[in-house]
C-alpha cells in the first residue's frame, strides 16, 4: 500500500512557528498547494514513489524515487525556482549530484530525464 503523500504534505500546514525544538518556520497554504500539485503531477506521469518532508526554513522537500534512483526537489516560499539533487544507489556505492536550481516551468523536462535514467 502506498503512502498517502498528499495528506502528509497537507499536514505541514498545521505546524506552528518553532515546530522543530524551537526552530522551524510555518508553511504557507500556497506553498503546500504547489508541493501537493507537483507531487501528484509526477506521481501520475511517471509512477514514481513520492514522499515529502518539512524543512526548518519553511520550504518543502519532495522526494521522488524509482528503483534505486532518487530525486529531491526543494520548493521554497516565494520562489518560482526549485533546487534539485539526484542520488543513485545506497550505502558505499551511493552517487549524489546537485542538479542546481531550475524554474518550476522546466520541471517536466527534468523529471522526464530522471524517468529515463531510472529505467522508465
Amino acid at each position: 500500500m502506498r503512502e498517502n503523500f498528499e495528506l502528509r504534505i497537507r499536514e505541514f500546514g498545521k505546524l506552528k512557528q518553532g515546530w522543530n525544538y524551537g526552530k522551524g518556520e510555518t508553511f504557507s497554504d500556497e506553498l503546500i498547494e504547489l508541493a501537493v500539485q507537483l507531487a501528484k503531477r509526477y506521481f501520475k506521469a511517471y509512477g514514481l514513489s513520492v514522499s515529502g518532508a518539512p524543512k526548518e526554513d519553511g520550504s518543502i522537500d519532495l522526494m521522488f524515487n524509482k528503483s534505486d534512483h532518487f530525486m529531491d526537489i526543494t520548493v521554497s516560499p516565494g520562489s518560482s525556482a526549485v533546487s534539485l539533487k539526484y542520488c543513485k544507489g545506497i550505502g558505499k556505492n551511493k552517487l549524489e549530484e546537485s542538479w542546481g536550481t531550475v524554474e518550476i516551468a522546466k520541471l517536466d523536462d527534468i523529471l522526464s530525464k530522471f524517468d529515463e535514467i531510472s529505467g522508465g
